[in-house]
């Protein structure tokens, strides 16, 4: 037991050595505080314009540790008020330690000529209903953009979206668009007939890639 007893002191005392021998290194200055870069949009996130109209780049503001850093604008020279669609205009700022943020702008510019295609009523996807209400010529909400059965209502996405030219539509970006919290938008989808338009939403994994086709 004697042995053993010298044995394990041996061993705690061999491994103070080598703590000791290791040194203590002080943490005060090692540290860094990084203050992230804060970004806002000046004007609204979506922007809807009719063709003939004027796109005024109202531009962001950004700050890092409340003094202002360069904001860089990419796709605003692209927006074209000359031609129906959908244009993004995105905004980006760096920090001092490289750490970055960015917003995007949607643009939606509409055909300036009265539409000649209804969307509003009742359309089915795989007898689902969609209805859709008119709000505007070429502006309207529906309250089952992905066509699914009523009975999974928490899921069911209310959304706004326009007819951009009588041949496609459109859903913005839209943050909270069903009961559960999902956020949606849809590629530019087509218009078949007064009858008949089709998208792809983005809009969580919830609901997939599929091309949503609606018909009444």
């Amino acid at each position: 037991m004697k042995i053993l007893y010298k044995t394990i002191k041996a061993g705690l005392i061999l491994s103070l050595a080598v703590l000791a021998s290791c040194g203590y290194e002080d943490p005060v200055g090692t540290t860094k505080v990084t203050y992230y870069p804060l970004l806002e949009m000046n004007g609204p996130s979506t922007e809807v314009l009719s063709v003939g109209d004027t796109y005024t780049e109202e531009g962001a503001s950004a700050t890092e540790n409340g003094e202002e850093i360069e904001v860089t604008t990419v796709g605003s020279e692209d927006v074209d008020t000359s031609t129906p669609g959908v244009y993004n205009v995105y905004y980006s700022a760096v920090n001092s330690d490289g750490f970055s943020t960015s917003q995007r702008r949607i643009v939606i510019v509409l055909s300036a000529d009265p539409s000649t295609i209804n969307l509003e009523g009742t359309f089915f996807r795989n007898g689902n209903p969609n209805t859709v209400t008119k709000l505007g010529d070429r502006v309207y909400q529906c309250n089952n953009a992905g066509g699914l059965p009523l009975s999974d209502s928490r899921n069911l996405l209310n959304v706004t979206f326009y007819n951009l030219d009588d041949a496609h539509v459109y859903v913005p970006f839209q943050v909270d668009a069903s009961e559960s919290g999902i956020d949606v938008e849809s590629n530019i989808g087509n218009i078949i007939s007064q009858d008949s338009f089709n998208w792809v939403l983005t809009a969580s994994a919830y609901y997939g890639t599929a091309t949503r086709n609606f018909t009444r």
